[in-house]
């Protein structure tokens, strides 16, 4: 048992501000309540801070946030054709400094949000029998959030009779509306003020004719092209927990939230942030409803770099990203990793095995047995197209974690084998995996999975090892352990931040992220709820 450590103290990221009292309204759970509301609070853009974002993670410790909302880290927005300006479509965020991997870029809350008790007893109030569960549960989301859009319109429309609330409405509303690519949004003259307005820190610069007249269409479009929804989770798996487990208190606590200032942030299928969601906490350590948002760099970044991420799941063919970009957001992503596996898969004598992998991927949650059979000889298939160097090393990385969760099933099922020989193989197979991850997708939920199979095989290996009595094998065995562990470490604190360089801290993030991934249940059963 390791005793709690702390490396060395780091100031808050902007311990200086003083709070100031504000009212909460009633439209939202977003940006009233937050520590000092809306008054008084200036733009963080501390050079130095702790990287101390467990406030918003671990609410089972009862700590409080040191520092305001929102937090802006060294970011600011750009635009396509700006000078010195490096964004691949529209508008973006790039750094203003060179950035380490792991530094927390922004925190933010959400301007409108789902709440997951009201949708989730909505959707079991309509009984769904049959038919499209998953579209059922992201209609009622969407549709909770177009409420609180218009009952922040109709504020405006009685603003002489509640001029604090409707002051605010039209913050929040002006932010929503920044979000939209129109010919009456501003361009970006003054970017430190823009994105004052897009985490409703600024007063209004959208006439109030503009935002009263929000149709539901409008309203649903920019929910659509904007909205953050189910990171971890997809709706069909939130439809299925709330159907099989309609009477637990344990279920999935976000659904869908809006974050203008996030949504700023353009695609690339090898990105160089990550996010996770969180919750503001109240007084007395309880998690609130109120939720936010929390970005890092998962790789160091030069000054003037666009800010990306991915908008799918990394681990998801090429094929299948085309096709699932172009269809929600109507682009065609034309990232490095797009390129490279496009040339790579291309190639007349590997179309059929890929095509296949395609297949198997995409029916994965599917007669398991059979599948898992599948997978192995797929791996081995595509490790042996490797093994001929007919296909570039970095093309390569991109194609394993395309297939990554091919991977995982082709481990699982040689684990379940129960042969030395094969964990052997799997864990030097898994390296390779973990390494392509590093390189494009680093910390991301996919990435924490294989590190913590490679935990767990590694340390099976050393039980084992222990049973004989070979001094190079239990060495070897012991550094495998030792190695996973600070390759956990390390990838935990790129994705949650230092986490004010607390190892107890760090090693309650390991835990708390081992719990929902390598557990079937794992989600229910973990104390704390950040994604």
């Amino acid at each position: 048992m390791v005793s709690k450590k702390k490396c060395k103290k780091t100031p808050s990221l902007d311990a200086s501000r003083k709070a100031t009292k504000s009212d909460e309204i009633s439209i939202d759970d977003g940006i009233s309540g937050v520590k000092g509301g809306l008054e008084g609070i200036s733009l963080s853009s501390s050079e130095t801070g702790s990287n101390d974002v467990s406030s918003f993670l671990f609410h089972s410790k009862s700590t409080k946030p040191s520092f305001r909302l929102p937090f802006l880290g060294p970011i600011s927005l750009s635009e396509r054709g700006s000078i010195g300006a490096k964004i691949s479509h529209g508008r973006g965020l790039i750094t203003t400094r060179d950035v380490s991997s792991g530094e927390c870029l922004f925190v933010i809350p959400s301007m409108f949000s789902a709440d997951a008790v009201e949708v989730r007893t909505r959707y079991l109030q309509e009984k769904i029998n049959g038919g499209d569960q998953a579209k059922v549960v992201e209609r009622l989301a969407e549709d909770h959030i177009v409420q609180k859009v218009q009952a922040a319109c109709d504020l405006l429309s009685d603003e002489e009779i509640q001029p604090s609330a409707a002051g605010r409405a039209r913050i929040q509303l002006n932010a929503f509306i920044l979000q939209m690519n129109s010919e009456r949004v501003l361009t970006i003259e003054n970017p430190a003020a823009l994105m004052g307005n897009l985490v409703a820190n600024e007063s209004s610069t959208i006439p109030p004719k503009d935002t009263v007249n929000l149709d539901k269409g409008t309203i649903l479009g920019i929910i659509r092209r904007n909205g953050f929804g189910p990171d971890f989770h997809n709706y069909n798996k939130i439809a299925t927990c709330w159907t099989e487990r309609a009477n637990s208190e344990h279920c999935y606590n976000r659904v869908l939230g809006i974050y203008p200032l996030a949504a700023m942030i353009n695609h690339s299928c090898c990105p160089n942030a990550v996010r996770v969601f969180g919750s503001i906490p109240t007084q007395n350590g309880i998690k609130s409803k109120k939720e936010v948002m929390i970005a890092h760099a998962n790789a160091n970044i030069p000054n003037g770099t666009e800010i990306t991420w991915s908008y799918i799941s990394p681990a998801t063919p090429f094929a299948v990203r085309r096709e699932m970009l172009l269809s929600k957001y109507g682009f065609t992503c034309h990232c490095p990793r797009c390129a490279m596996e496009d040339e790579a898969i291309s190639k007349a004598e590997f179309q059929g095995l890929f095509a296949l992998a395609d297949r198997r991927w995409s029916t994965r949650d599917s007669n398991l047995c059979d599948q898992r059979e599948t997978a192995i000889s797929l791996v081995s298939s595509i490790e042996r197209i490797f093994s001929t160097n007919q296909i570039p090393i970095e093309s390569q990385r991109y194609l394993r974690v395309s297939y990554g969760l091919l991977y995982i099933d082709s481990f699982n099922a040689m684990h379940s084998l129960n042969n030395e020989e094969c964990l052997k193989h799997n864990i030097q197979l898994a390296t390779q995996l973990h390494f392509s991850f590093v390189s494009c997708n680093n910390a991301s939920t996919e990435h924490l999975s294989i590190l913590h199979l490679c935990y767990d095989l590694s340390s099976y290996l050393r039980t084992i090892a222990m049973k004989g009595s070979d001094p190079n094998t239990i060495r070897w065995a012991t550094s495998q352990v030792r190695f996973w562990t600070d390759q956990l470490k390390i990838a935990h604190m790129i994705r949650y931040g230092e986490l004010g360089e607390d190892l107890e801290k760090v090693r309650d993030a390991m835990k708390h992220s081992k719990m929902v991934v390598r557990n079937q249940d794992g989600w229910y059963l973990a104390k704390d709820c950040f994604i």
